[in-house]
């Protein structure tokens, strides 16, 4: 898969989401140009549309590999589920218990006050 250093540059702009005229003016090329360059690299990628433009994009730039099977892609989502769960869960436990110990620290500070309060007036 040859492409250009100028191909390349359009597929970045694309990938982080400009549109052709976007590109068309970034590059000083007409729009017309920014999309025939788009449709030359979505040949030369065997890609059909911006997406898997994007997803080429970073697997190259950034090296990540986004080929991962359906098994794995659940096994994922329902890990996701659990961690998200597991958060759910605990944010609801700590404003449980955390509202009992304010409300305890307010009723016992307002004794102090106030029982300081007697011994000065005595």
């Amino acid at each position: 898969m040859n492409i250009s250093d100028r191909e390349y540059q359009i597929a970045e702009l694309i990938a982080w989401g400009a549109s052709d005229k976007e590109v068309a003016e970034e590059l000083y090329i007409s729009p017309e140009t920014a999309k025939t360059h788009r449709k030359n690299i979505l040949k030369k990628i065997h890609g059909h549309n911006a997406a898997d433009l994007t997803r080429w994009f970073f697997q190259h730039k950034c090296r990540i590999s986004l080929g991962i099977n359906p098994r794995q892609v659940r096994h994922l989502a329902f890990a996701f589920l659990v961690l998200i769960g597991i958060g759910e869960y605990m944010s609801q436990d700590m404003i449980r218990t955390a509202r009992p110990v304010r409300v305890s620290k307010l009723i016992r500070r307002r004794k102090r006050e106030s029982n300081s309060y007697k011994m000065i007036a005595a």
